[in-house]
């Protein structure tokens, strides 16, 4: 005959296991509601997430649009950075590191940004609006957003050594670009 007291406590002990499993989940659930998780858009294109990833093959459609008509020079502390670019969204933080395309673009203190826009006869556009915003890749407590209604140069400080994300859009009349760049700051 078996038994059948060691058997209850085999059923207690699964259901005690299942029990604490679920009220971790729920715990686990619970924690990262109050911490915000997911709820700290990273202001890329200074748009939503979820608007970028959305709208991301128009997005690249703008840009060809854009340098069909126009050349874009973006200069960061005497560093060039010429035509839109977004590939930089697709890359982690630590690769700036290994590169030394757009690495030590700006640093602590002051930086001066400028922007030349051309037609595809050479001749300086007037008509640009930039809106950029320079922001920390781990918070954003050190945003710096630069708006530009046709200037060619803002200053901007930047308090802090790390890895750091330049975005935007720059738009003429009707035709939108978009641009991603990732750099860092040393000390």
């Amino acid at each position: 005959m078996k038994d059948t007291s060691r058997d209850k406590y085999i059923y207690i002990k699964i259901a005690i296991i299942f029990f604490f499993t679920l009220g971790m989940i729920i715990w686990t659930i619970m924690e990262t509601a109050k911490a915000g998780v997911g709820l700290d858009d990273d202001n890329a294109f200074l748009s939503t997430y979820h608007d970028v990833d959305r709208n991301f093959n128009q997005m690249t459609i703008d840009n060809m649009r854009f340098s069909n008509n126009y050349d874009i020079e973006f200069d960061f502390n005497g560093n060039i950075v010429k035509g839109l670019t977004v590939e930089d969204v697709f890359l982690s933080q630590r690769v700036i590191k290994q590169r030394t395309l757009r690495k030590d673009m700006i640093h602590q203190g002051e930086n001066i940004f400028k922007v030349k826009v051309y037609d595809r006869n050479k001749n300086l556009v007037q008509n640009v609006t930039v809106d950029m915003m320079v922001t920390k890749s781990t918070t954003h407590d050190f945003d710096t957003k630069l708006v530009f209604k046709n200037d060619d140069r803002k200053t901007f400080d930047v308090n802090s050594v790390g890895f750091w994300n330049i975005t935007g859009t720059v738009t003429i009349g009707e035709i939108k670009g978009y641009f991603y760049i990732k750099t860092n700051v040393k000390k």
